[in-house]
């Protein structure tokens, strides 16, 4: 993520940062929004009625600024329909119940959670089709189980639960993945090292990229089966095999980013292709906030920048970060940021997100 900051200045003379998330400056109150068309976080002066403006152009908040759940300002002479949606929200096909005491909340969970996403996808410059454009065009669904119990169970043991997962450029995210003591509930039943939000959605929408770039272009598939398997495998079948393998089975940790990785190609490339995006994000975020020297790394740069990435150096510098990262996190009494490990198997899986990825740039 890039460092955004506003035009005022704090007490000691420094420019005052902005996170991608705000609303307003804290310095100065000013609103503050994101804008998909500049690309920026950009701050507004007010008139007396209440418009937004910037540079002289005119704004208007996305419909869901006034919900709670997202922070951007649209030009208000690209707006064709109402209510007028940003980027991130024109995507969405359903979301939750906001009758319902706590759905704003975890709503507005998952849609930065998104938007973050989108960040990156589109500083990747990757294509991002809508229904519209495409029946397999991207959308979102954000649902809620029937029953709230439901969020502490064993996915596979009952109906009633909203399947987190992705069809045909449908990404269904359950509700409950937004919040914490159920997700945390759901990691420990799961035996899994990391659970967020903003995992969830990096991995199914490697999913999404995968029927998009991969499954019609031969020599990308012909590539694909070389490094991540035969994707024509029964995927019921090694779904069963999966969750019926004993938990203390550690054989994946050689080939694997993690054990569900090792269930089907498919689960491998999507689970890689998110650990891609958390290391060229992290970097990102690192370097803008001056955490790290690319200097070191003979002038390493990310594929968000203009400009061929070496996937070698990428991997080096994130080898050395994620160690001082996980340090940092250790010295707050938090758990590793990064619990994984980057083995040579690994390493040219991610190469291969890099390559395909590239190639579609």
């Amino acid at each position: 993520m890039r460092y955004f900051s506003c035009d005022c200045t704090s007490a000691d003379g420094n420019p005052v940062a902005l996170f991608f998330e705000n609303t307003q400056c804290l310095s100065c109150q000013r609103q503050v929004g994101w804008c998909f068309e500049e690309r920026d976080m950009l701050v507004f002066d007010q008139n007396k009625d209440g418009g937004f403006h910037y540079k002289g152009r005119d704004y208007v908040p996305c419909a869901n600024r006034a919900n709670g759940v997202c922070n951007a300002m649209i030009p208000a002479d690209t707006i064709s329909a109402k209510p007028a949606l940003c980027f991130a929200c024109h995507f969405n096909d359903n979301i939750p119940d906001l009758n319902v005491d706590g759905h704003a909340e975890l709503w507005g969970n998952l849609e930065r959670a998104k938007r973050r996403l989108l960040f990156t996808l589109d500083s990747l410059s990757l294509p991002m089709p809508d229904k519209q454009q495409s029946p397999e065009g991207l959308s979102f669904h954000f649902m809620a189980d029937k029953d709230a119990s439901d969020h502490f169970r064993t996915p596979l043991t009952h109906v009633a639960a909203v399947f987190t997962g992705h069809a045909q450029g449908d990404i269904t995210i359950n509700l409950a993945e937004a919040d914490d003591v159920a997700r945390h509930r759901m990691r420990v039943d799961m035996g899994e090292q990391y659970r967020t939000l903003l995992g969830h959605f990096r991995h199914e929408v490697g999913h999404f990229y995968w029927d998009l770039l991969i499954k019609p272009d031969e020599a990308k598939l012909t590539q694909f089966r070389e490094i991540f398997g035969d994707p024509d495998l029964s995927y019921q079948e090694a779904l069963d095999k999966h969750y019926a393998r004993d938990p203390d089975d550690q054989s994946w940790r050689s080939e694997f980013i993690s054990a569900y990785a090792s269930m089907h190609p498919w689960e491998d490339w999507a689970e890689t292709f998110a650990h891609y995006l958390h290391i060229i994000d992290t970097l990102e975020t690192a370097r803008e906030w001056d955490l790290i020297d690319f200097g070191k790394y003979a002038g390493l740069t990310l594929p968000q920048d203009d400009g061929p990435c070496d996937p070698q150096r990428l991997i080096d510098c994130w080898s050395e970060f994620s160690v001082k990262l996980n340090a940092l996190n250790r010295s707050m009494g938090l758990p590793d940021a990064y619990p994984f490990v980057n083995n040579p198997v690994v390493v040219g899986k991610l190469k291969c997100v890099h390559s395909m990825l590239n190639k579609t740039r």
